[in-house]
């Protein structure tokens, strides 16, 4: 049985639970070594000859290591790791510049990503240097897969490391982004005049992140979000600060979460800890590059923000004039300013 958790209609999440056969014209297509097909991109290209809108696409890859496997979506599919085989790793490892100068998968539909990990997505500065793990340019309206009422990128138990950007998104107003129990580690470029984050959301109808780790990023943020609705919770978020346990250097990390235009924010029960290798005394980002939208509120609740790094640390930075920011029960551990300014902090 396959899993379809949280296609969303603006940031609300829908459970569901289907089988193979109860979605109307599902077809399943297998890759790896004695598979039918004997590379992702091939088994994709397939799935995207089909001009039937109403089949539904589900890719099993064998696991093992995929390397300069680059496939392009162009019809609403799911990509997964062999069910027979979860916890085993499917790498999609590139070793050389991406030929489609954008990411390892290149998406530009209703996509469903579980169980993969992304390597090496690199491009040269003079391209932008954001080569991506997954470059996602959805340009759907609304429809197409299981249960979809909205534009959607669903990425679950997945891996983003050593790449230029982990996930790029472009701008689709009415799209649901959603990312689950994943891995952001030791991603960035470390040219300073292209610096990349390590997952980007541009204009969207919502970004979710949940129980997934950031770590390791070079320069940028660990989560910038230009989405109407950014709900980040339960996560861990390090802002220039190694973690050996899960394999993270320190990097440089500017920010851990950035929400520039505003918006419906909401950031609960989240681990967030700056080192002293941060470039930035500030931890959590809001409207700094101004309120883009009529609806903005901004909820902090239930988080850990612990700096170990500078004696001038700010928890939550807003510009002037501010949204007020409702605060329930954070923690501020070694944080000189939790909220600047203060008086944009409304204690619950």
């Amino acid at each position: 049985m396959h899993m379809r958790s949280f296609v969303l209609l603006f940031g609300t999440a829908f459970s569901m639970s289907l089988t193979h056969a109860a979605v109307a014209g599902s077809v399943t297509l297998t890759v790896g070594p004695g598979k039918t097909y004997p590379t992702i991109s091939a088994a994709v290209a397939v799935a995207d000859a089909d001009t039937s809108p109403t089949d539904f696409y589900i890719i099993e890859v064998e696991p093992g290591t995929y390397t300069n496997d680059f496939p392009l979506v162009t019809r609403p599919l799911e990509i997964e790791v062999d069910p027979t085989e979860i916890g085993r790793p499917v790498i999609l490892n590139a070793t050389v510049p991406l030929p489609n100068e954008k990411g390892i998968i290149l998406n530009f539909s209703n996509l469903i990503v579980n169980g993969l990990t992304f390597q090496g997505a690199e491009i040269s500065s003079a391209l932008g240097g954001n080569g991506a793990g997954i470059r996602d340019q959805n340009t759907l309206s609304g429809g197409g897969g299981p249960g979809a009422a909205l534009p959607y990128l669903i990425v679950l138990n997945s891996t983003f490391i050593n790449n230029q950007t982990g996930m790029l998104t472009g701008d689709n107003y009415s799209q649901s982004i959603t990312v689950t129990n994943s891995k952001f580690i030791n991603n960035g470029n470390p040219d300073p005049t292209v610096f990349q984050h390590a997952l980007y959301v541009n204009y969207a109808g919502s970004l979710t992140v949940t129980n997934s780790v950031f770590c390791g990023q070079l320069i940028g943020h660990d989560i910038k979000s230009r989405a109407l609705q950014t709900n980040v919770s339960d996560n861990q978020l390090y802002d220039g600060q190694a973690d050996a346990a899960v394999g993270c250097n320190a990097g440089s990390t500017s920010l851990a979460i950035d929400v520039p235009n505003g918006g419906i924010a909401a950031i609960s029960g989240n681990l967030i800890t700056q080192g002293q290798a941060s470039q930035n005394s500030k931890m959590v980002d809001y409207g700094e590059e101004g309120l883009l939208y009529n609806t903005n509120s901004f909820i902090v609740s239930y988080n850990n923000f612990t700096n170990i790094g500078t004696l001038s640390a700010i928890g939550i930075f807003q510009e002037l004039p501010c949204v007020p920011v409702q605060l329930t029960a954070d923690d501020f551990t070694g944080v000189a300013t939790p909220v600047y300014p203060p008086s944009c902090a409304v204690y619950e």
